[in-house]
């Protein structure tokens, strides 16, 4: 400790000079008092740290001195000085709070030693006060983070559950019982089957906890609640990597899916409204052409055309609309049946066929030298492919090229489109499957579109449990890899196919 304050409170004057001379050269800050009157006022007057004091002296002795320091001063460390005849009154000193005692007489090292044992008491002392204040202060912090962390986790409003790693509900939010709709009283402490009667809720959080990773489900009216439902259920672990519990949220989706519904049902009206004129405006413009005797020697002819083909685009927009909203909406039944990959990719050539020629584009097909099948709504799956190869010509400047391909490999098919056309930016891939997205340039200016064409294609893959990649360089082409699982021949025996490349 830094500046200690001794004060001696002694009658004799030799002794109070001797501790002074004995402590000296340690730099305390030493006061002196003849009796015990003058000692009390001194200890009133100023602060000190430890009290060397007789017991033995006329007027106010060493025991009152030290019976006031207790009450009113009690950090004070207080020596006892007395002779050793006197030994058990010091003794009894010690009882009522003095920290030690030196006999009468005394040499300087073992004044020396008793006091630096009293700094040390007091250095301890100082230490514990602190660590305690540290202690308080942390865990006022703690209590004050946890009232905020209360408060948050009160005012939430998704519904959020707290298992322990055997699936025993240990804690929620009031929005818990709100949402889920939960009757159960009390819900802490019981397995969460007791309270959600739901198998697929309660395997979610299992799952969470066993594989250690995020699972998220939704749940229709009906399943948990009367509320349509999106789950998030994350694992607990602690510090060593072990899951000790799950955290699950649940969030009202019902009016987001209102909106998506109600989005649908309108692009559906919208679609069928606009369907109907157009396709009758396209059987008037052909019945126009066929009828007129002298139409190919005339510039309406290729009027004609153009409005067939630019009627033809919104048909196509409006099929690709109509087709997006069933799919989104879950209403589409996909007939399902073995088909033979050549068999609709040679159909889509020959209906592309035409629009290549018109910009000397040539397409190639690669067929991978053996037979297969998969399972397919082969209407949709026609229209997928076609826009695929569709879009490759219409991106492929004239003169190009188109490449199909396919390869089989465990168990999947893959069908390649390659072109060599113009390419998509790495800023603009992550986007290509974006309903009403289309790559902005001075390439893609006169090209005309709605950006449906690759989200209907996206859609109609994944539903037929098929994935689709995509790679792209600029100005080099674009390549679509379209896989799939293969279907079981059953034993059918099929014809052998003659496959040419081109």
């Amino acid at each position: 400790m830094n500046n200690v304050r001794i004060l001696v409170i002694d009658d004799e004057k030799v002794i109070r000079e001797g501790v002074e001379r004995a402590l000296a050269k340690r730099g305390y800050e030493i006061a002196k008092a003849e009796d015990g009157n003058r000692g009390l006022e001194l200890l009133k007057e100023m602060h000190f740290d430890i009290v060397l004091t007789d017991l033995m002296m006329p007027g106010l002795d060493g025991f009152a001195v030290l019976d006031w320091i207790r009450e009113n001063q009690p950090h004070v460390q207080v020596i006892v000085i007395t002779g050793f005849a006197t030994v058990t009154k010091a003794v009894t000193a010690m009882k009522q709070g003095a920290f030690d005692f030196v006999g009468k007489p005394f040499t300087p090292d073992y004044i020396r030693v008793v006091v630096d044992r009293a700094i040390d008491r007091l250095t301890m002392r100082a230490e514990t006060e602190k660590l305690r204040e540290e202690k308080n202060r942390g865990l006022e912090a703690i209590d004050k983070s946890q009232s905020r962390l209360k408060t948050v986790f009160s005012c939430m409003a998704e519904a959020v559950l707290i298992t322990d790693a055997e699936g025993i509900v240990v804690l929620h939010n009031p929005a818990a019982i709100k949402i889920l709709e939960i009757q159960t009283d009390p819900f802490i402490g019981k397995p969460l089957s007791a309270s959600i009667r739901d198998k697929t809720a309660v395997n979610m959080v299992n799952e969470a906890m066993s594989k250690g990773m995020v699972v998220t489900r939704e749940f229709v009216p009906g399943a948990i609640s009367r509320k349509f439902l999106r789950a998030y259920c994350s694992p607990v672990t602690n510090e060593q990597g072990m899951v000790i519990g799950s955290v699950t949220t649940f969030e009202d989706i019902s009016a987001h899916k209102q909106i998506d519904r109600m989005k649908s049902d309108f692009v559906a009206m919208v679609a069928h409204e606009l369907k109907s004129p157009l396709a009758s405006v396209e059987q008037m413009i052909y019945a126009v052409q066929v009828g007129c005797e002298y139409e190919v020697l005339n510039n309406c002819n290729a009027l004609h055309k153009r409005m067939t083909t630019r009627t033809k685009d919104l048909l196509r927009l409006i099929d690709n609309l109509l087709n997006l909203s069933k799919l989104e909406s879950g209403t589409v039944v996909f007939n399902l049946e073995p088909v033979r990959g050549d068999d609709i990719i040679r159909e889509v050539i020959d209906i592309t066929k035409p629009q290549a020629d018109g910009k000397g584009i040539t397409i190639g097909y690669h067929p991978c030298g053996e037979e297969w099948l998969f399972n397919i709504d082969y209407d949709h799956m026609r229209t997928a492919i076609m826009n695929i190869v569709s879009n490759s010509v219409k991106y492929t400047p004239d003169g190009g090229r188109v490449l199909l391909s396919t390869e089989v490999i465990g168990g999947f098919v893959n069908l390649i489109v390659q072109d060599t056309g113009i390419g998509i930016g790495a800023e603009d891939l992550p986007h290509i499957f974006d309903r009403f997205f289309r790559v902005k340039g001075k390439a893609t200016r006169h090209i005309t579109g709605s950006g449906l064409g690759l989200a209907l294609v996206k859609e109609v893959v994944e539903a037929h449990q098929g994935y689709i990649d995509v790679q792209s360089t600029p100005q080099v082409g674009t390549t679509f890899t379209l896989s799939f699982p293969l279907a079981q021949k059953n034993g059918a025996s099929i014809p052998e196919l003659q496959l040419n490349a081109g």
